[in-house]
């Protein structure tokens, strides 16, 4: 299947962790594998339009903070400095209402947008210099929070990288504005150097926040279109399982069993062991139908004289014929039994013209055969009984379900059929009542009259030949024109193509979906139509009652962990950019500075932090090398050593934490080294020498704005770790801004007063304390939507995983269902063949069958459950033939259990349990020359599937394992003897069968051929609580030492007299040895390289001149066909083989 039972995921989780490449691109070319990039699109245009609002109201507010602000701590504030701020307040909204627009030419519109917006506010931001010269220099006050929403907030950051232009463009207006306002000191040139690392560095670090971001967002959809995949593969599951329940089944039963199937799986431990379920019995009664009976005239010669393949083709065609009846005639087919047709009119809804139906069905079926006969120039014809009357219904056994219906009126049925004629439709009185006065009809048959059965029950019959106006009455139906008898195989069962739209299904349906990925808790309106809108709304108000309002953590504690245990894939990237940040810290911290006295401890730091960041990444440098494979781990001690540790820092949230944190402590240090070991005195006499001068303080310990943006990156890089929980960076994020404030106005508030400003007239401390914490709250904002964008993410890869689930559940219930229908091999060819018109159908060359009949059981008084009983009983013994000569039940026929050995199945494995693939069929299990083909009715073609020969063929070993099965049928049959009464009648013979499955919509699974044939007369002719065989079958038994006693010459119908052989059994049932002398131990070595269940107990004694020895067993056969004509003619017989 394609999904969850035969497809990869979409998104793989775990093996993003292993690939050479980056990471966003892997996702990227699988979007594009799926022809997701329409989504991915549509996903960016809804992202963008709600992410462009949160900012205008952002810095809406921003903004009137700010002039807020100005006034109250600006004494003398000319108000005309703050006009850029009142103008952009009254332009953004008008700004924003222009990108809402969602139509084709929404690309260049959200550009030219960003563009306005982002140039708006850098302007703004240094246009208070620009028109006043301020005595001293300022500095930016928004450049980090513009540079931050070009690539986070405006709609060009959700455009792939176009938002780096408009990014270096800003830069570029803020460093040319750094570079003209500086004064001409010493140190200026070095303050554009520091300047220019740091706006560089917030480029780098947010063009890879771009790339994570897409990583996110291919797996938003990836995740989705996995969640609406399994949701149709779920759909398409239960329908198939249902219509599968349904081809054997009422509806009426099909709940029933469903359910008992899922106790069936969620009792998964009692189940392995015993290999079924209870012994429920699902039968139901139904008051009033009509049944039909037919059966194939002459079919016995047709197996003796037409060829397997030819006559599972005649057999198809016209049981598929009459499947397409029974729909138009409202009847149910009940079963296959071999030539014979069974079917039902009346279940499972009642309707009064139920004999109507089944007459008009049984006349049809008549008109088909004799279409069929002619065109084939054969001579085939149909005997059908009709009776109306009341039965029971349901399946019985553990295994191999098989829907059947029970009663006295059944029974009638089936005496009418074989009483009946050829050609006309035998009924009886009661049926006949109930018809209208269209039918032509006569007295019915003399072996009717004479019928014991019939007799009993005062049945008086009557033969039908058509309608009254049969010239003008014909079968058709609306389906009938797109079927023939060259396209009947068209309509065929299969399971093959379930899944075959449904990618393509899901393509579709994500079109809708989209509308409904998160893109911010806020997200109301963005949906094209109001079902999608309620849709999105009723997700999300199910994940936000998840999660807290103010911090996105799961209300449960386990969910919140299991959320922090994911890997971060990109951690290694994090890490990298912040040894980049360290770098970047420390160009800024020494590039302006003269003293060179800690350069080495920063030098240590920036090396500590390579280390640490070095560990982080080495799983993903190390993969990098095309030799080294994603299975293979380094041999070098420690090479291994780094591998595991950069894996446990990329898997566990503790250990990447405590990494982070680190990372940070060291950050931090490098940042506020100089200014925590600067001598606060002779920087204070510097700074009063400075104000008596009326001139701008060298600084020479540190500068206080390399300082403040030292603090700034590294809060960057918090905001970009995905792997670090966002309380941890709050906390983290509030201690580093507490900390550097405590810094400015605890311990060195001198130093940072006389720094630049960012406004004329406003205290240089305080511009500080307002950088940080303006952004330190956007800091808050994005990573608060961040996470809960995350959070939403994985609530749905959490849906998707119990969809998975649940598909897997509902799959493998249809596995069971479908392996009690058919055998596994069979079900798992249907399921991966290319074509639905084939007709399958396999050959096998030595096959065992076994009809075991129960008899003298007292049916009246012990009724179904009796039955039932028995056939649980059996199949219980079955379920442990399941080694490498498996024995797979065909089918129940009244009292009779059929069961064949040497079927081409899988013997690792109880097909009631599951179905393996193909490719699991191991070699060596192949015993036979066997081959499987799909064959076209259309065409007349046969494609060979698998044709192979076992070079170590272990001869008839499926005869030996049907024969200790038949012993074990006995020992139950005397263990059980005191509850339940009854005998056995079994028969086996073995040779060449062929097998197939035949119908429209309801799958049946049978054999045919002479063997067949054969092991039914062996029963229909036995003995009580004996086992009798073909001449055959005893010559094969006795090769491995299992005495058969010559019974004498039976009747078998079609072949005359045949010689029979009863197997010789013990009283305690043991099979008797064909030579009674010491065990050769070379047989029980052959019983144990065979691993049977039973143990070589009846192999006699073989003496090396006995002729009977595993190295004389071409001798044997060479002895054969003097033994037959030994048995055949005559002779005296010693009374064994």
């Amino acid at each position: 299947m394609k999904g969850t039972a035969g497809k990869d995921a979409a998104c793989d989780y775990h093996s993003l962790t292993s690939i050479r490449g980056l990471e966003w691109l892997q996702l990227r070319k699988k979007c594009s594998d799926l022809n997701l990039e329409g989504i991915d699109d549509r996903h960016r245009v809804r992202a963008a339009i709600f992410n462009f609002a949160r900012f205008i109201i952002f810095m809406e507010v921003m903004l009137t903070v700010h002039i807020i602000l100005m006034f109250v701590m600006i004494k003398d504030l000319v108000w005309i400095t703050l006009l850029p701020e009142f103008l952009l307040i009254l332009i953004m909204p008008l700004v924003w209402l222009l990108s809402f627009r969602d139509n084709e030419s929404y690309y260049f519109v959200h550009s030219m947008c960003s563009w306005i917006t982002g140039i708006l506010l850098s302007l703004m931001d240094i246009t208070k210099s620009v028109f006043r010269k301020p005595v001293f220099p300022l500095v930016p006050c928004y450049d980090h929070l513009v540079i931050l929403s070009v690539y986070t907030m405006l709609p060009v950051a959700y455009q792939g990288y176009n938002s780096i232009y408009l990014g270096a463009a800003v830069s570029i207006i803020y460093i040319s504005f750094v570079a003209w306002s500086v004064d001409a000191r010493e140190a200026s040139g070095a303050a554009i150097i520091a300047y220019s690392s740091y706006l560089v560095f917030l480029n780098l670090v947010l063009v890879f926040f771009i790339c994570a971001r897409e990583y996110r967002f291919l797996r938003v959809i990836l995740t989705r279109f996995q969640l609406v995949f399994q949701n149709i593969a779920l759909k398409a599951v239960m329908k198939k399982e249902k219509d599968l329940l349904e081809s054997i089944l009422p509806r009426t039963m099909v709940r029933t069993l469903q359910e008992d199937v899922k106790t069936r799986l969620q009792d998964d431990d009692n189940f392995a062991r015993s290999g079924s379920i209870t012994r429920k019995l699902y039968i139901e009664p139904f008051p009033e139908v009509s049944i039909l009976v037919a059966d194939m005239v002459n079919y016995t010669y047709l197996t003796t004289t037409l060829e397997a393949s030819d006559l599972v083709e005649i057999l198809h065609e016209l049981f598929v014929n009459f499947d397409l009846a029974a729909k138009r005639n409202r009847s149910l087919r009940i079963k296959f039994l071999g030539d014979a047709y069974n079917c039902v009119a009346g279940i499972p809804t009642y309707f009064p013209t139920h004999a109507n139906s089944c007459v008009d069905q049984a006349l049809e079926m008549i008109s088909i055969t004799k279409d069929l006969s002619h065109r084939r120039h054969l001579s085939i014809n149909l005997r059908i009984g009709v009776h109306s009357g009341e039965l029971l219904a349901g399946i019985i056994g553990r295994i191999r379900w098989q829907f059947d219906i029970w009663s006295k009126d059944v029974d009638i049925t089936n005496r009418l059929e074989v009483s009946g004629r050829p050609g006309m439709v035998h009924v009886s009185a009661r049926t006949l009542r109930l018809l209208d006065d269209q039918y032509l009809y006569e007295e019915g048959t003399e072996e009717a009259n004479q019928d014991p059965i019939l007799k009993k029950a005062m049945i008086h019959t009557y033969l039908i030949s058509g309608r009254v106006n049969d010239n003008n009455y014909e079968f058709t139906d609306p389906e009938e024109e797109l079927v023939s008898s060259s396209s009947v195989t068209s309509y065929r069962f299969s399971l093959g193509h379930i899944f075959d739209d449904i990618e393509t299904k899901t393509v579709r349906e994500m079109v809708h979906e989209v509308e409904k990925l998160p893109v911010g808790r806020e997200d109301r309106f963005n949906c094209k139509d109001r079902g999608d809108q309620m849709e999105k709304l009723t997700e999300r108000y199910m994940f936000n009652g998840q999660v807290h309002f103010l911090i996105p953590i799961f209300r449960s504690w386990k969910r919140e962990q299991r959320f922090h245990n994911q890997p971060d894939n990109l951690i290694s990237y994090s890490m990298a950019l912040m040894f980049l940040g360290g770098l970047v810290i420390f160009v800024m911290g020494t590039v302006d500075i003269s003293s060179n006295e800690h350069l080495p401890i920063l030098v240590g730091l920036l090396l500590t932090l390579f280390v640490l960041c070095f560990v982080a990444a080495y799983k993903k440098l190390w993969l990098q090398n095309p030799r080294h494979t994603v299975s293979d781990y380094p041999s070098f001690f420690l090479s291994l050593w780094l591998f595991k540790l950069s894996q446990l820092i990329e898997d566990s949230v503790f250990f990447r934490s405590a990494l982070v944190i680190q990372g940070v402590i060291l950050l931090y240090t490098l940042t506020s080294l100089r200014v925590f070991a600067c001598d606060i005195a002779k920087l204070e006499v510097e700074i009063i020498v400075s104000n008596l001068l009326n001139e701008h303080p060298l600084m020479t310990c540190f500068m206080p704005w390399s300082v403040t943006y030292g603090v700034t990156v590294i809060l960057f890089i918090l905001l970009i770790i995905d792997g670090f929980p966002f309380f941890l960076k709050l906390i983290v994020g509030a201690i580093l801004v507490a900390s550097h404030l405590g810094t400015i106005h605890a311990f060195y508030g001198l130093a940072f007063e006389r720094s630049e400003s960012t406004f004329e007239g406003l205290r240089s401390d305080y511009a500080h304390t307002w950088y940080l914490l303006s952004f330190f709250i956007i800091y808050a904002l994005l990573g608060r939507h961040l996470a809960y964008i995350k959070k939403s993410c994985f609530f749905m890869r959490l849906r998707y995983e119990d969809k998975l689930k649940e598909t897997t559940f509902r799959t493998h219930s249809m596995k069971i269902i479908m392996a009690n229908i058919l055998p596994a091999h069979v079900a798992e060819v249907f399921k991966e063949r290319n074509r639905h018109d084939q007709l399958y159908y396999e050959n096998f060359d030595k096959v065992a069958v076994m009809f075991a009949s129960i008899e003298n059981c007292e049916v009246d008084t012990m009724g179904l459950r009796a039955l039932h009983e028995f056939i649980c009983f059996f199949d219980d013994l079955l379920a442990t033939y399941h080694n490498k000569y498996k024995i797979e039940k065909i089918k129940v026929m009244g009292w009779t259990y059929m069961v064949a050995c040497g079927l081409e199945v899988d013997h690792g494995a109880d097909s009631s349990l599951n179905i393996p693939r193909v490719s699991e069929l191991s070699s060596d299990r192949r015993r036979s020359n066997v081959s499987v083909r799909f064959g076209s009715l259309e065409q007349g073609e046969a494609t060979s599937v698998h044709s192979q020969t076992n070079e170590h063929d272990d001869d008839d070993m499926a005869v030996i394992v049907m024969a200790d099965f038949a012993l074990g049928l006995l020992r139950i049959m005397r263990k059980i003897q005191e509850a339940l009464k009854g005998n056995l009648k079994i028969g086996i013979s073995h040779g060449a069968v062929m097998a197939g499955v035949v119908g429209l919509s309801k799958p049946y699974y049978d054999i045919w051929g002479h063997t067949v044939n054969m092991a039914s007369r062996m029963t229909s002719t036995g003995v009580l609580n004996e086992i009798q065989v073909t001449l055959k079958t005893a010559l094969v038994l006795r090769r491995y030492n299992i005495r058969c006693n010559f019974r004498g010459m039976t009747f078998v119908k079609g072949l005359g007299e045949v010689p029979t052989f009863l197997v010789a059994l013990e009283q305690g049932l043991v099979f008797l040895p064909n030579h009674p002398a010491e065990h050769n131990q070379s047989d029980y070595m052959l019983f144990e390289k065979l691993s049977l269940r039973f143990a070589p107990s009846f192999v006699g004694p073989i003496s090396p001149s006995s002729g009977v020895g595993l190295d004389e067993g071409e001798d044997e056969l060479e002895e054969e066909s003097m033994e037959t004509d030994l048995l055949t003619g005559g002779s005296e017989i010693s009374g064994d083989c």
